[in-house]
């Protein structure tokens, strides 16, 4: 598996990725997309060790941690519009993320199975 083949199954479920290597074979992937409300979210997920596998599971551990109603609440908050229409205007947005995030573990997790090492060396490590 190469980096361009995570980059595609994660442009082609509409996220944008940014990639920033950590240790040596461990790379942070930082996914983002807009809401269906139109707001910025992101988050950040390790592969380990060039194992592909890893990625899958960090993935699959923040769509079982993400609590549409809790992180709605947070939002909110943070941004003093405590409205019910935004209220449940951001549940569905994270509910949606959730289940982007689920789609692209489950794709990731596919592509995985046929071979869970990653294979290339980023262009910016060469030498």
């Amino acid at each position: 598996m190469l980096h361009r083949d995570i980059i595609k199954i994660a442009v082609k479920n509409g996220w944008n990725v940014s990639i920033t290597a950590s240790e040596k074979d461990s790379y942070y992937f930082d996914f983002q997309r807009q809401t269906l409300g139109g707001y910025s979210f992101c988050f950040t997920a390790e592969l380990i060790e060039g194992r592909v596998g890893t990625l899958v599971d960090e993935i699959i551990s923040f769509v079982d941690e993400l609590d549409p109603e809790r992180y709605a609440g947070e939002w909110l908050d943070v941004s003093g519009q405590l409205s019910p229409t935004r209220y449940f205007q951001a549940v569905t947005d994270m509910d949606d993320i959730r289940a982007q995030a689920w789609l692209l573990a489950i794709e990731l997790s596919e592509l995985a199975e046929l071979q869970n090492r990653l294979l290339d060396v980023p262009w910016y490590l060469w030498n």
